[in-house]
């Protein structure tokens, strides 16, 4: 009988400390990360189905710095490029492309977003990773970010990450 007891014991201590584990894996590190970005190159073309209606391309540099969460980012660079729908006379403004950031160390994790301006001066939208190199290979999260434009050409980002750094 008390051998039973005692197994029962170890299998409840089991099922607590393999519960504990996989959540916390499954949620993955959180990250909060702010990038100054500067657009190098813009171009237009207008749609032509209503006045002012036209699709962007542009491309940015800038670097990120760590706010909150270990070391992720931090001082990494950034290249940034978007396809942009301006149509003011609709109400529509949205964007969405692709981001690569560069560690020191050479490794990269590349990322999708998508987003919408909110107001003159304040986006927001999500990211997704979609791949990694050197030590970032297999990395996988999603995260939030809002934009606030300081100047023409000229905005920084206010990043929430939750991922899953691979295990080596």
């Amino acid at each position: 009988m008390r051998s039973i007891r005692f197994m029962a014991c170890i299998a409840v201590i089991a099922l607590f400390v393999g519960v504990s584990v996989v959540g916390d894996a499954l949620a993955g590190e959180k990250f909060k990360v702010r990038t100054v970005k500067q657009s190098v190159k813009w171009e237009q073309i207008e749609v032509g189905d209503q006045e002012g209606h036209i699709i962007g391309i542009s491309e940015a540099k800038g670097i990120s710095t760590n706010m909150e969460g270990k070391w992720f980012a931090d001082g990494w660079v950034q290249h940034y490029v978007s396809v942009l729908d301006i149509n003011p006379k609709a109400g529509v403004i949205v964007a969405h492309g692709y981001e690569q950031r560069t560690a020191p160390d050479g490794g990269k994790v590349c990322h999708q977003y998508e987003g919408k301006q909110i107001r003159k001066d304040y986006w927001e939208g999500t990211y997704i990773i979609v791949s990694g190199t050197g030590k970032f290979e297999g990395i996988r999260g999603k995260g939030t970010w809002t934009v606030h434009v300081v100047a023409p050409g000229q905005w920084y980002s206010d990043e929430e990450w939750d991922i899953e750094l691979p295990k080596r």
